[in-house]
């Protein structure tokens, strides 16, 4: 068996086999060569679970927090509200989905309070996922986003939350009946009055989960 003669250009173990988004197989001996590979996009990645898309902090000025061109690359979104407060209560917020704030354009929603004895239901027509926020309290809530990326189909939507009191653990679901992809999500409190704004050390976090097909 001979060495490796000095000043030879490398050369790949095998077959030359061009990689591709699934699969690179062979000996790769060029950091620029895979570079370059990543950079067109056909270099093979780890498959994504859940990914950070990006995080808002309301300032305590407003009832609106709202994420704007979100990517159409992932099967769900996940919206997390977490150490919610508002100085009133007797309001419940709504999310919207590309502005659209036609309530009729979000059919019904199913609400169970998971207290005392058993769940009790409230259903509502012409309703999208919401929940009130306690004044003495702090709320934490959840909402799974499906569909959002197609727009062929509707999305539907399961939520819940509780609060870190006397609050129970309320989830639930609705659907949106526009055949659109959902580019953006917001979320308004039901009054617009200062007593309703977002307060400071509330966080939504918007995550992607799994690649579309």
């Amino acid at each position: 068996m001979t060495g490796i003669e000095a000043g030879k250009t490398w050369s790949r173990i095998g077959a030359e086999v061009a990689p591709t988004s699934s699969a690179a197989s062979g000996v790769w001996g060029s950091l620029n060569e895979v570079s370059g590979y990543v950079g067109a996009g056909t270099w093979p990645s780890p498959p994504v679970h859940m990914e950070w898309i990006a995080e808002l902090t309301p300032d305590g000025t407003s009832t609106t927090v709202e994420f704007t061109s979100v990517p159409g690359t992932y099967k769900y979104l996940r919206l997390v509200m977490a150490s919610a407060t508002r100085a009133s209560s007797g309001i419940g917020m709504m999310v919207y989905y590309n502005s659209d704030t036609n309530v009729a354009n979000y059919g019904w929603q199913s609400m169970y309070n998971l207290a005392g004895g058993g769940p009790s239901a409230v259903v509502g027509a012409t309703a999208n996922p919401g929940w009130d926020l306690p004044d003495d309290e702090v709320a934490h809530m959840t909402w799974d986003i499906a569909n959002y990326a197609d727009s062929s189909v509707g999305t539907n939507c399961l939520f819940q939350g509780s609060g870190d009191g006397s609050q129970p653990l309320i989830v639930g679901g609705s659907g949106y009946a526009v055949n659109a992809a959902v580019t953006e999500v917001k979320v308004i409190s039901g009054s617009t009055t200062s007593n309703f704004y977002f307060q400071t050390g509330t966080t939504f976090n918007l995550y992607g989960i799994g690649k579309a097909a």
